[in-house]
């Protein structure tokens, strides 16, 4: 039955993608019991119990995330410590049952994610060439020529999904011995890319291919440049946030589209709202609740809420909830996370920075880092290049 679960998670995760990007929570819940379950079968719970150091750095920003609730304007702020808790746990019980999979087994689940990649793959692009008749009769939308979908929140979603489930497609190709294939892979996806409207996709599946170059020539250098990076962007977020929408007032730039004038006009906004609480933050999710007092936006109107949501920037959201105590902890693990690319082998470091500067760079433009469906893709993406990087592996 575990063999059976976890093959239709692996094979089902592009299709999902594709069609339903908002339910990737469900496939991370089925993961994460289908972990436990491979962990208590194996008798292996203790993979999970030690406190190693990443563990305990997410331990102690869940544990501030739960506390901030108590200060969070957001009514939903439990519930998304919630949330964040059980991607938390996915990760770890999901990377501590793949670490025990036979090299079979690897095998076989690696090959249904990459046939469910592809069968996902090809369904978007069915969706978009035909005004996405699978999302409208889901969503009981009318084809009457009037609501072009392409411009929507879902296929952009798709394409976000995708632009970090390419990576972990491309290592596996490369494990099964085609590694010239291997690079079609994020080149043709990159390609695909160019019809869409997802600006943050593309920057995403750029970032990735500069990265992927740049591994195979130096992964070493480029690990230590991605930790600078990290490091600087959390120290510099805040001050460069209020510097863009202040006095080089590049939210009025003809140098930017109207959608990137906007993001300044929000992070000049955030970055202030940060500055009043600059140690514990505002409240974990207290982007979508803070009270606009009397701000005006150029770009839409504002409503109850200051944001539109969130920030649409991960480092400065971090920063607006849950203030310096919260960066830092943030900032750890991330570290933790790009020094463990190096216990990778050779060939699999440059696929796994490149997935990080992918993640990073959508994050960093796009969607509310806490959202459940966005958490979770993250999570699958980590998973399968786990998984991918295991093949040929030496297994008992």
């Amino acid at each position: 039955m575990l063999r059976v679960l976890a093959g239709a998670a692996a094979v089902l995760l592009g299709p999902l993608a594709a069609v339903a990007p908002r339910g990737l929570p469900v496939w991370a819940i089925l993961v994460l019991l289908l972990s436990l379950a491979g962990l208590a079968r194996r008798r292996a719970f203790g993979r999970i119990l030690r406190l190693t150091p990443p563990v305990a750095a997410v331990a102690a920003f869940l544990a501030l995330a739960l506390a901030s609730s108590l200060w969070s304007p957001s009514a939903r702020a439990a519930a998304t410590v919630v949330e964040i808790g059980y991607i938390a746990l996915g990760a770890l019980a999901g990377g501590a049952w793949i670490a025990g999979l036979p090299g079979a087994e690897l095998r076989r689940l690696a090959k249904l994610f990459l046939a469910g990649g592809l069968a996902g793959g090809l369904l978007f692009a069915a969706e978009a060439a035909l005004d996405f008749p699978l999302n409208r009769w889901w969503n009981g939308i009318p084809d009457d020529g009037l609501s072009n979908l392409l411009n929507g929140n879902v296929p952009k979603r798709t394409a976000a999904l995708l632009c970090l489930l390419v990576w972990p497609a491309a290592l596996a190709v490369d494990r099964f011995g085609r590694r010239a294939l291997a690079m079609l892979v994020p080149v043709g996806y990159a390609l695909a890319c160019l019809p869409l409207t997802s600006r943050s996709a593309m920057l995403g599946i750029g970032a990735g291919l500069v990265t992927l170059a740049a591994a195979r020539a130096s992964v070493r250098w480029t690990r230590r440049l991605f930790a600078a990076a990290v490091t600087a962007a959390f120290l510099l977020v805040v001050p460069a946030a209020l510097l863009f929408s202040g006095p080089l007032d590049l939210d009025h730039s003809p140098l930017l589209f109207l959608s990137a004038q906007h993001r300044v006009e929000i992070w000049g906004h955030a970055a202030d709202r940060a500055l009043r609480t600059p140690v514990f933050g505002q409240g974990i999710d207290a982007s979508r609740s803070l009270p606009p007092e009397g701000a005006v936006s150029e770009f839409s109107p504002i409503g109850d809420s200051l944001l539109p949501l969130h920030p649409h920037n991960a480092f400065l959201q971090v920063w607006l909830e849950t203030g310096a105590v919260g960066a830092a902890l943030a900032l750890a693990v991330l570290l933790m996370l790009l020094a463990a690319t190096a216990r990778l082998d050779q060939r699999a470091q440059p696929f796994a920075l490149a997935l990080f500067a992918a993640a990073l760079a959508m994050g960093s433009t796009a969607y509310g880092i806490w959202q459940p469906w966005w958490m979770s893709g993250f999570l699958a993406a980590a998973l399968m290049l786990r998984l991918a990087a295991r093949i040929g592996e030496k297994t008992r």
